[in-house]
């Protein structure tokens, strides 16, 4: 089915079909009304004004004076001519208003043109053709009509074009800015340019970005701050514990100070700034191969080899996050890297527990489930969530064939 927004979905074509289709439309209609009245009301009188030229020289093809009437009417009036390399008239309008002059004019009466003349002769009696130049009835300012009409709509389609398209560059910019701070980039401030519409719409975004920044840098700071001092108590408490003579509450407070420091790590790395990592030129398969030779669980069935564009810590980071979790929780690991359609699909499933929670629930940070896959900090797949987008990426997750979690990381390959 045809949908209109195929050809319609920018807001700069849309508003120059705006301005361009009343143009044409007005253009059409002038041409049309020029056709219909004063076009056909000139070729009806030229038709009227031939016939009765014609119908004259009938009434004195006696005359001894009727060449010298012919050459005064200029027309060519003439015994021998091959009417058969004549053709019919191309000019509907004409021929339809000559027909209609011609049947006031005793006889069969017809008219053919060749490259010169229009030629009338009587089909019944062929003795003489008048020949009428071509000139007296065709004109150049019918084409000069049209070609004015067309190169006035290109030139105020292309002002309009241009001039919407100024307009519309700020928009453009602002949406380049979003997309960007909507992946965790730090983007700067837009100056406000375009219309009084488009300055106010960027100037309520540069605010709105402003206290988001200052929103997020504050909570970074007191996580930050939270978690590097209670590093330092945690670090007194083992050191305490090497005086304990209990070896089994000594592991078990050792134990709990590991995963405290565990958690810690996790605040840690969920605040850390990530964006200055430059892009890497990255082997998919041997990315790939390297992350999952430490984990005997892991069958890596599929692993295609591209060199694509990525920075390549924070994707590591990423996929040894998921895989961890995997190695955790599950007997059996199972990895496919595929290139499809421009986009690299890293799939990863496992035979575990699985979980109940939402996609948006998974990823949502400090979001904890009642089974154990979801116990910690909670941050694990924030943090992934947060690498992959940043990477121009999507993570997507589903229930494994195998029973327990599947998630799916892909990404655009851009070179």
């Amino acid at each position: 089915m045809f949908r209109w927004t195929k050809i319609s979905g920018s807001l700069l074509v849309r508003s120059v079909y705006l301005i361009t289709i009343p143009i044409v439309l007005v253009q059409i209609i002038g041409i049309v009304i020029f056709f219909e009245l004063h076009w056909d009301l000139v070729l009806k009188r030229s038709a009227q004004s031939i016939t009765n030229e014609i119908e004259i020289l009938e009434m004195n093809k006696s005359s001894e004076m009727i060449d010298n009437y012919a050459n005064t009417l200029e027309i060519i009036r003439v015994k021998d001519f091959k009417i058969v390399d004549a053709y019919n008239l191309n000019n509907w309008i004409f021929k339809k208003r000559i027909m209609q002059s011609l049947d006031r004019i005793p006889g069969d009466f017809y008219v053919k043109q060749d490259n010169k003349f229009f030629i009338f002769y009587d089909r019944s009696n062929t003795e003489y053709f008048y020949l009428i130049p071509k000139k007296r009835v065709e004109t150049k300012t019918v084409v000069g009509f049209f070609l004015w009409t067309i190169a006035i709509s290109i030139i105020l389609s292309l002002i309009s074009y241009f001039f919407i398209k100024k307009q519309i560059q700020p928009l453009k910019r602002l949406g380049i800015i979003t997309r960007s701070f909507g992946r965790g980039i730090e983007t700067p401030n837009l100056k406000p340019t375009g219309s009084s519409e488009v300055r106010g719409l960027i100037s309520d975004f540069n605010n709105m970005h402003n206290n988001i920044n200052s929103t997020i840098d504050n909570q970074r700071n007191m996580l930050a701050g939270i978690s590097h001092d209670l590093k330092t108590p945690l670090t007194r408490i083992n050191l305490m514990i090497e005086e304990l003579n209990n070896a089994d509450l000594k592991n078990s407070i050792s134990k709990n100070i590991s995963e405290m420091n565990l958690m810690l790590n996790h605040y840690l790395d969920f605040i850390k700034n990530e964006k200055n990592e430059n892009l890497d030129e990255v082997d998919t398969e041997f990315l790939i191969r390297q992350l999952t030779d430490n984990y005997p669980k892991l069958k890596l069935s599929q692993c295609d080899k591209r060199i694509i564009l990525l920075r390549k810590n924070q994707i590591s980071r990423a996929i040894a996050n998921i895989l961890d979790n995997a190695d955790k929780f599950a007997d059996n690991i199972y990895v496919d890297s595929l290139i499809i359609d421009k986009r690299w699909v890293i799939t990863i499933e496992d035979d575990g527990p699985g979980t109940s929670l939402s996609q948006e629930q998974l990823i949502k940070p400090f979001s904890k489930g009642s089974n154990q896959l979801n116990q910690g900090t909670g941050l694990g797949l924030s943090i992934v969530q947060k690498l992959v987008k940043l990477n121009n990426g999507e993570l997507n997750f589903d229930t494994s064939s195998h029973g327990g979690l599947k998630v799916i990381i892909s990404f655009e390959i851009n070179n």
